[in-house]
């Protein structure tokens, strides 16, 4: 899912200790890491919300609000990425007390059934990795920022696990055989996509990390099983609400495995020789990856069980997801100290760090974008005095993305196969990393937008 050239870290192995300070700053950073986007999404509802949700000018104003400042800060401006967070934030919180009003108390909260935190959590996911996937072969990208060989929790180590909390989001519990049916729609695409990926690579014999997902796996089969694996384990059982246990067994007997020996060999140096052996990194992850997809189709369930909230409701129900997020922080640290977090395996500890980091995000988008700055809430100030005007509730930007997101994310991948293949990214300054990266991401916002606007939908 990401690039896969020289973009891993690897650490001596004095430097694997589980207990040590390392993994838990690296958890918070990565997380911050996401702020610029989310703030970038902020301002654009803010800034761009009067104009139509189809006009070219509204792109471009949301592109130099969310694209541009990711490419800078997670190339040449990354050293500044806190302080642009801070300053950011304190001025789209001193300008909603100032022009936003209140909702009234009888306000009611539209949930619905998708639910615009979880669209917003789907465009965070793909805009990051859209810029991470090429910007990793740049040498103005930093280091502590790309995947981890074995233990760590770095900014490229969230993207799977953000594409299996969103592909859970907006997924179902297979309840009987005619959900059966249904299956192959969804999972028979991701695994054609894998296969055509590794006949692609091999063809062409272009390098692939072995330490990712093993010698002939990718993301997209690891998608594909996820989605096959988590329907057949829902059978198992007869609501919603029981996932929440099934989830967690899983999660514990895999860490149980893990603790076994399995992770030990998984991250050894052992030849990928043989199909088991060779890849062992995406076979052994499975189960985790089901236990949060499970995880998260238990939370939309939970986060969508009513349509509609009043103040109260919905306010009770975020309290809820900011004591959950507290306590999942709480044992990301505990386990950085104990099982450690690897993506790799997809162990206890990556998988909690997965979920504080959703729920999290989930809570800011939920306070702004429901709370705050919901259609009958922006007022635009005028000489003679206030008056309320109505407003599409997300960007343009994240809704072309909600509409064909696959679609983005395999053009991204696809373009960064020809940016490697062609412009040597490897030895390219400062200066030009910025320029090849804006002109890429515009361009890959830019078609899906188009496509938008022409009303086309593929995936």
């Amino acid at each position: 899912m990401e690039a896969e050239i020289s973009n891993s870290v690897t650490y001596e192995l004095n430097e694997l200790d589980l207990h040590s300070w390392r993994s838990v700053k690296e958890s918070l950073d990565s997380f911050l890491v996401t702020i610029p986007t989310v703030l970038g999404f902020i301002l654009s509802r803010l800034l761009c919300g009067h104009l139509p949700l189809k006009s070219t000018r509204r792109f471009l104003l949301e592109f130099l609000l969310i694209g541009l400042p990711t490419v800078i800060l997670v190339t040449v401006g990354s050293a500044y990425t806190y302080t642009y967070s801070l300053v950011v934030s304190i001025a789209i919180v001193g300008y909603i007390y100032g022009n936003v009003a209140p909702n009234p108390l009888n306000h009611k909260y539209e949930i619905g059934k998708r639910p615009i935190v979880f669209t917003l959590l789907r465009a965070t996911a793909y805009s990051g990795t859209c810029a991470a996937i090429l910007a990793v072969d740049f040498p103005s990208y930093p280091t502590d920022y790309r995947k981890s060989r074995s233990f760590g929790a770095s900014a490229m180590d969230m993207g799977i696990g953000l594409f299996v909390v969103t592909m859970g989001l907006v997924s179902h519990r297979t309840r009987n055989s005619a959900d059966l049916r249904k299956l192959p729609r969804s999972v028979v695409p991701l695994l054609v996509l894998g296969l055509a990926r590794t006949i692609v690579i091999t063809a062409i014999d272009y390098h692939q990390d072995e330490s990712e997902y093993g010698k002939h796996l990718n993301a997209f089969f690891t998608l594909g099983l996820t989605k096959l694996m988590g329907s057949l384990y829902s059978l198992l059982v007869n609501s919603d609400k029981q996932l929440l246990g099934l989830s967690l067994g899983l999660l514990f007997l895999n860490e149980l495995v893990l603790q076994s020996g399995l992770g030990e060999f998984v991250m050894s140096s052992a030849p990928h020789e043989g199909f088991l052996s060779a890849n062992r990194e995406g076979l052994s992850s499975l189960h985790g990856c089901v236990a949060l997809y499970l995880l998260s189709i238990y939370f939309a369930r939970w986060y969508t069980s009513q349509d509609t909230l009043s103040y109260q409701q919905f306010t009770r129900k975020l309290r809820v997801i900011l004591l959950v997020a507290i306590h999942c922080w709480i044992m990301v640290f505990i386990s950085a100290y104990l099982t450690g977090i690897a993506r790799v395996t997809f162990n206890f500890g990556y998988v909690i760090w997965i979920v504080a980091v959703c729920l999290s995000l989930v809570l800011i988008f939920a306070y702004f974008f429901e709370l705050k700055l919901v259609k009958s809430g922006l007022k635009n100030k005028k000489s003679a005095g206030d008056s309320e005007q109505t407003s599409p509730s997300l960007p343009s930007f994240v809704e072309s993305l909600n509409i064909n997101g696959l679609t983005h994310f395999m053009l991204s991948n696809f373009l960064t196969g020809m940016v490697n293949m062609t412009l040597d990214p490897g030895h390219r300054n400062n200066m030009e990393s910025v320029a090849i990266l804006c002109i890429y991401m515009f361009f890959c916002a830019g078609v899906v937008f188009i496509m938008m606007r022409k009303s086309v939908r593929i995936a």
